[in-house]
């Protein structure tokens, strides 16, 4: 049988997590060749210096090629991340780091973890905090009630006793462009993907519009049966070759600009070290993040260009890491408008952010990526059937993309600010139909939907007082009963693990110093 050839255009680490996963699973029955940028030309900067992984990316990813934790994790700089903690969020305020009182004086904080939310008696745990905190039982904090993981992110505790073993669930930010330089390795070395160095300047196509060749400025002709676009936003051959329409969607987020940059690690003991987790800190404007590494911090600030502009953001987010402007090395990224209309177009298929850009607030990292390849190697077409697989990808893409919009906009317009044109304008927008009944069914007490869970779990953290527990639950006696042993169990739980983890500073400094092991992707399919 003849190989399938498919041809990746971009040097990103969309690329070559694409090259390596579908290198890994088909072996010799197709080819994949990746064109990358010229040799001496400057690398496209990636959106985002440090990635978050969820904790689903060994298993869909590293598994799949053979590598333990550990070995890529050295390789990139790793560090874990059990959460991600929201600051200042329901405060009007200026831009700062540290979060400010709530009434009451609670500081302005709440941890979204990886962990799933607990159930009990067919409900979430979250519903019977909330008659708990309706009829007076408790004052403590959803998240602090509800999960294991916020009094471990406070002492920066690890994921893992010193033995290896897991102790709740948890993801990793890596620097991202020691990782693309790591599955790049992987990729040629042990699943012998090929590589061209070029520029794309124009593509040749059959009478029905599908490519079938490449060309790239030095003259170098690169054929194929299906093409990935991964070249980020520049999103050369949809947008740039195929002129696949990318309508703007409205009622989505308004942020269009992203400043990125690298910030020294202070000088601290290893008890004091690395926060297991990340940050999304509100902002008058927009918001920052910051994800911690071993050797540095990556930060970054999201906002608007309609109401600030590029040097005042510049300014804010030096200032939030006392760095001085004219001397950090600060990277803009204009975000371009619209999303694909269609990802998969003729033999093309964009993935990531050459299909256009998420919201870094719901931006999943490699995550999106990886579940569009799992669906492109369940339904890889031959060359004369691409209609059907590439029908049912696109209608996935849409709902993968509406998701990720309802997450962003439940975060700006549910956040009970309107000190700024920013604030007001995001809490003026019109909702979805999801998120128009997600709303409705919260402010009625209604128990969650499956598929609403992480658009409802951010709901009760951002408005604890704002919508009563279902009603079935005050003619539940015993259930009641059960969800005080489960909250009892989670702070007893809370306790022991603070007692034994050891800190996360402490088992990275043992990881990333300790001789490597040995090990070889294993060449067999996924």
């Amino acid at each position: 049988m003849e190989s399938l050839e498919i041809v990746i255009a971009g040097g990103t680490l969309a690329a070559w997590t694409a090259a390596a996963r579908l290198a890994a699973t088909f072996g010799r029955a197709i080819g994949v060749t990746v064109l990358q940028p010229p040799r001496h030309a400057p690398a496209p900067a990636a959106d985002e210096q440090v990635v978050t992984l969820a904790p689903q990316v060994q298993r869909d990813l590293f598994d799949r090629l053979g590598i333990q934790e550990e070995t890529w994790m050295r390789a990139c700089s790793a560090s874990f991340t059990l959460a991600v903690r929201y600051v200042n969020w329901r405060t009007e305020g200026p831009a700062e780091n540290t979060p400010r009182p709530l009434p009451g004086h609670a500081p302005d904080r709440f941890d979204r973890p990886f962990a799933a939310l607990p159930e009990c008696e067919e409900f979430p745990l979250s519903e019977f905090w909330r008659l708990r905190r309706r009829t007076g039982e408790t004052v403590e904090p959803f998240d602090r009630a509800c999960f294991r993981e916020p009094p471990l992110l406070d002492a920066r505790r690890s994921p893992r006793w010193m033995d290896g073993r897991a102790a709740v669930p948890y993801g990793w930010h890596a620097d991202a462009e020691l990782l693309t330089r790591f599955l790049r390795r992987t990729a040629v070395r042990h699943f012998g993907v090929r590589t061209v160095h070029g520029t794309v300047r124009h593509a040749e196509r059959d009478a029905d519009g599908r490519l079938t060749a490449l060309r790239t400025a030095d003259g170098t002709r690169l054929s194929g049966d299906l093409f990935l676009d991964c070249t980020g936003p520049a999103s050369l051959l949809l947008r740039g070759l195929l002129h696949e329409p990318f309508p703007e969607q409205p009622g989505g987020p308004l942020t269009d600009r992203t400043l990125t940059v690298s910030v020294p690690r202070p000088d601290e003991g290893a008890d004091d070290g690395i926060e297991p987790f990340g940050t999304a800190t509100a902002l008058p404007f927009g918001w920052a993040w910051h994800r911690p590494l071993p050797d540095r911090i990556g930060a970054g600030l999201v906002h608007t260009s309609a109401w600030t502009d590029e040097e005042q953001a510049m300014r804010t987010l030096c200032a939030l890491w006392g760095l001085r402007p004219g001397e950090a090395d600060v990277r803009l990224h204009r975000r371009p408008a619209g999303t694909a209309r269609r990802a998969w177009a003729h033999n093309c298929v964009a993935l990531g952010a050459a299909a256009g850009w998420t919201d870094p607030l719901a931006d999943a990292g490699l995550t999106d990526v990886l579940r569009q390849l799992d669906r492109l190697v369940r339904d890889l077409p031959a060359r004369d059937h691409m209609r059907t697989s590439a029908a049912r990808f696109n209608r996935a893409a849409r709902q993968d993309r509406t998701a990720a919009d309802d997450l962003a906009q439940l975060l700006y317009g549910s956040a009970p600010r309107a000190d700024t044109a920013f604030w007001r304008a995001h809490g003026e927008l019109p909702l979805s139909d999801t998120l128009s009944a997600c709303l409705e069914g919260h402010r009625a007490g209604l128990t969650p939907e499956p598929a609403e869970m992480p658009l409802r779990t951010l709901l009760t953290a951002l408005d604890p007082q704002g919508a009563p527990p279902p009603a079935a639950l005050l003619h539940r006696t015993t259930a009641r009963r059960t969800a005080d042993a489960h909250f009892a169990r989670i702070r007893r739980q809370q306790r022991i693990l603070l007692e034994t983890l050891p800190s996360a500073a402490t088992y990275l400094h043992r990881l990333h110093t300790r001789p490597p092991l040995a090990t070889t992707p294993a060449l067999t399919s996924a």
